[in-house]
């Protein structure tokens, strides 16, 4: 009931900032919005009824009416599943990946149709794939196809409302406010989309009573898309041009499915990264009690898979069963110093929107009684270099000492703004995410695990030149890597040296660049300054 109730929340909050957006339009310039806003409604409803249509153009789908491709076990589920709940059986469908991945769409609950990987079957025993097709069923059962295509048609209302009162210099104040909810609504969509997904978890027990199995199927299936998108940077280096097409296929597939499968790539990867499932719940509590974690998810379709095994832990603890992934008891956020690194953080950010703003859009102050002092604008950018250099000193801070990947993951404290300055002992397996040839980013990997080792240079072409003229002459080769671990979305570390026996020793010099660019926006601005002051 709880999930049924924050989805209703989220949804009404998404209206409501359309509503207040073309109320407000409409108060200012008696103007109807109707074309306007008919046309993304009409293009939503056109996209949900052609969405099954696209997606079975596109995706090459093997559909199992016969019952033969899909085991038994899983069929009799599904069958006495749905005549339970008075659902008429969706159609089953199988993708021959190695990625694993399952999904469920249609328009309407009589003609939905349930997708799984090859990969999935594979991977999963038949108690898992069961959790797994409930939650599917579950999607289905609450309309979440539905639901979704109505949410995301806000945003697409909100900046039609943008598009229009931007030509209308008295109303651009209300364009620009449009603008601003258009990309606050985009976060919303993606808390209501991780929301059904709660929601699909939570019916998933309700039908099975196993919520280990859903947990333990998350967890393999988060680690089943990072071993593929690793073979996948590996085909891409040292594999043969059918493997490069293989596994080319399966990246792009694997992409595909994730915006509409039980896991993505992004949720999951961090417990996966050099860790066998049966050793995650150690590298889970990261995501649990680091509130950079929640900063990070933001941006996610899916939750988190840590936060979807601690609901799923805490369905299981209720009717007293145990769980396969026992979490650490202290799941506290660590607030800690959070306030502090994220206003370290933001406040350079933030001078700088505020400097572009003043100067190119002054009327958006204006409409909400802003007037700032002539001097603001030269303040604006000596705060922006002064705070970018406080900044870097915070971000790139330590001396570094060696460490393993595997203790390295465990590290409850680190993030973007906190790093560990460390230095890894390793062989380079090949390039990092991007796969391409000249991608300067690395992929390191030593005794305990694999690392993504991330090669950053703020010097205009300095990362394109690496990555064409020196990159590869250290793939395969045992180097000593000195950088900064942190964690985002995922755990990589920053290089500042690579040194490997058959190569010169090569340092980054992001730091200094940004100091550089920093120290002569504060000239600039105090230049500036002394010119107005005159």
């Amino acid at each position: 009931m709880k999930f049924l109730a924050r989805s209703i929340f989220v949804l009404a909050l998404l209206y409501g900032l359309v509503f207040a957006l073309a109320d407000a339009y409409l108060l200012h310039s008696g103007i109807s919005l109707w074309g306007a806003l008919a046309f993304p409604i009409i293009w939503g409803g056109i996209q949900y009824l052609a969405a099954p249509w696209l997606i079975e153009m596109f995706l090459n789908i093997f559909w199992d009416d016969a019952g033969t491709q899909l085991p038994v076990r899983n069929r009799e589920f599904i069958e006495k599943l749905c005549m339970e709940r008075g659902l008429k059986v969706p159609r089953i469908g199988i993708i021959d990946s190695g990625t694993p991945n399952a999904f469920s769409y249609g328009r309407v609950r009589r003609d939905a149709r349930v997708v799984v990987t090859t990969g999935l079957l594979k991977i999963l025993t038949p108690e898992e794939t069961n959790a797994v097709l409930a939650h599917e069923i579950g999607h289905i059962e609450h309309w979440d196809f539905a639901v979704m295509t109505v949410a995301a048609l806000a945003p697409m209302l909100l900046y039609q409302v943008y598009v229009v009162t931007e030509k209308i210099s008295s109303f651009r104040a209300i364009a620009y406010t449009a603008y601003l909810c258009y990309l606050v609504s985009q976060f919303v969509v993606l808390l209501l989309n991780r929301t059904r997904e709660y929601f699909a978890d939570h019916y998933a027990v309700d039908i099975t009573h196993a919520p280990d199995e859903l947990s333990s199927a998350l967890v393999k299936i988060a680690y089943g898309m990072v071993r593929a998108d690793g073979e996948y940077q590996r085909a891409k280096e040292e594999g043969s041009n059918e493997e490069k097409l293989l596994w080319t296929r399966e990246r792009r597939l694997g992409g595909a499915l994730a915006l509409m499968g039980i896991s993505n790539l992004h949720s999951g990867r961090s417990l996966a990264l050099g860790s066998d499932p049966t050793e995650a719940a150690a590298v889970m509590r990261w995501d649990l009690v680091n509130p950079w974690a929640r900063f990070y998810e933001l941006n996610s379709t899916h939750p988190l898979t840590a936060l979807r095994v601690r609901e799923l832990n805490r369905q299981g603890e209720g009717a007293q069963q145990g769980f396969r992934y026992p979490l650490p008891q202290d799941q506290n956020i660590r607030w800690g110093a959070f306030p502090l690194e994220f206003a370290i953080w933001a406040f350079p950010l933030l001078c700088i929107g505020a400097l572009g703003i003043d100067h190119w859009l002054p009327g958006i102050l204006g409409y909400f009684g802003i007037t700032m002092p002539p001097k603001a604008e030269p303040l604006l950018l000596m705060f922006a270099g002064c705070a970018w250099i406080i900044r870097v000193a915070y971000r790139y801070r330590g001396k570094f000492q060696d460490a393993t990947i595997g203790t390295l993951l465990e590290d409850l404290e680190v993030s973007q703004m906190r790093p560990r300055a460390v230095r890894l002992r390793g062989r380079i397996l090949g390039r990092g995410e991007s796969g391409v040839s000249w991608s300067p980013d690395l992929v390191l990997r030593d005794d305990t695990g694999i690392m993504f080792v991330l090669y950053r240079q703020t010097i205009p072409f300095a990362r394109f030149v690496f990555g064409v003229n020196e990159a590869e002459g250290y793939v395969d080769q045992d180097v000593v890597i000195e950088g900064w671990y942190r964690r985002g979305a995922a755990p990589y570390v920053e290089m500042s040296k690579i040194t490997c026996e058959y190569h010169p020793v090569h340092r980054t010099y992001s730091r200094w660049a940004q100091c550089a660019l920093a120290v002569a926006a504060i000239v600039a601005g105090w230049t500036w300054l002394s010119y107005l002051v005159r």
